[in-house]
């Protein structure tokens, strides 16, 4: 048995066997995805809870990409929320990913 502060330690021959080379692996920083919730409610006032699933013009969307690139390649990488030029990058990539996958493009 392991205990909280011991390293695991693999023993093929104790050890069983659970494929995964078919699997999604979840390599990713949760963090990140929390900051671009954070993001998203602290403009909840100027856009209501699911707006981003109603049909969005993806050019608007990709001009709001560009303006927080620009802030992020000038070391900007922060606005009212810490990170939050890059938190809207995320934020915008997904909307446009939503439109395109839902053929909202107008």
């Amino acid at each position: 048995m392991y205990g909280l502060n011991e390293p695991f330690k693999w023993d093929e021959k104790k050890s069983g066997i659970k494929e995964t080379d078919s699997k999604l692996i979840y390599d990713i920083d949760f963090e990140y995805i929390k900051g671009m919730a954070e993001r998203m409610q602290m403009n909840k006032d100027k856009y209501p809870v699911g707006n981003w699933t109603k049909p969005i013009d993806i050019e608007s969307l990709k001009q709001a990409t560009f303006r927080h690139m620009i802030e992020v390649m000038q070391g900007n990488y922060s606005d009212e929320q810490k990170f939050g030029h890059l938190y809207a990058l995320g934020c915008n990539a997904f909307m446009i990913i939503h439109q395109l996958k839902n053929e909202h493009s107008l």
